[in-house]
């Protein structure tokens, strides 16, 4: 596994402003919706993904190889 480069250098070179702000904005709009009562941010990440993207995406995978699955029945003869 490649050592990974943790020095100031290597990430402010690839720092992207616009990327890190919306990161920023987003966990403040996560905070907002949750309104967490011990007014901390610490887990609302895994809050999220865990009630709400990850069945999201869940679902949608399943939706996505239902219709490949459908898709390649209806061109088997083609």
């Amino acid at each position: 596994m490649p050592e990974i480069d943790y020095s100031y250098e290597t990430i402010l070179c690839n720092w992207d402003v616009k990327k890190e702000q919306q990161k920023a904005d987003f966990i403040e709009y996560i905070y907002q919706c949750y309104q967490p009562g011990n007014h901390c941010y610490t887990g609302l990440w895994q809050r999220f993904c865990q009630e709400e993207a990850g069945p999201y995406c869940r679902d949608l995978h399943f939706e996505r190889k239902e219709a490949l699955e459908q898709f390649l029945k209806a061109n088997e003869n083609v």
